[in-house]
Parts: C-alpha cells; sequence; structure tokens
C-alpha cells in the first residue's frame, strides 16, 4: 500500500513506516508466573496473602497489570540481610 502526494513530494509506505511494538497491558495468571519466573502456585498464594493486586473481571477471570505487580511486590524486598549500621 503506497500513498502520494506528487505535488509535494511526499510519499510513505506502509512497509517502511514504523510501527509500534503490540504490548499486553493485562496478563493472565499463567503469564505473570512465566514472566515472574514463579510457579502459578505461588500467583495463588499471593493472592491469598494479598500481596498482587488484581483486576477481577468476572467469578472465573482474573487479569494482572505488571507494572502495578512489579511495584506491590517490590515492598516485599530485602535490600540488605545482616548489615549493620
Amino acid at each position: 500500500m503506497s500513498y502520494s502526494n506528487e505535488g509535494s513530494g511526499l510519499s510513505q509506505t506502509a512497509a517502511t513506516a514504523p510501527v509500534a511494538p503490540l504490548t499486553k497491558t493485562l496478563l493472565s495468571k499463567r503469564e505473570l508466573a512465566a514472566i515472574l519466573g514463579v510457579s502459578e502456585c505461588t500467583i495463588e498464594n499471593w493472592l491469598a496473602e494479598k500481596r498482587v493486586p488484581r483486576l477481577r473481571l468476572s467469578a472465573r477471570l482474573t487479569r494482572f497489570s505488571l507494572p502495578k505487580v512489579e511495584a506491590a511486590l517490590a515492598r516485599y524486598e530485602v535490600k540488605e540481610v545482616g548489615a549493620r549500621r
């Protein structure tokens, strides 16, 4: 697909137009577990402990926002162990 306007010298070809990468904003439990490198059971445990936020779309459909989950888990991250002040 090609567009051209000969009078102004402008032309754009669909093959050369910049394409933004598709990013998925909501993730399933399986996708979230794979990205974080944990099991789905760990995600279930975090949900039971209310460590991670979720978006409950129906009784059986739950989705997660990766930036919100990472921010929530950062609160539980141990920075230094055994360091003296």
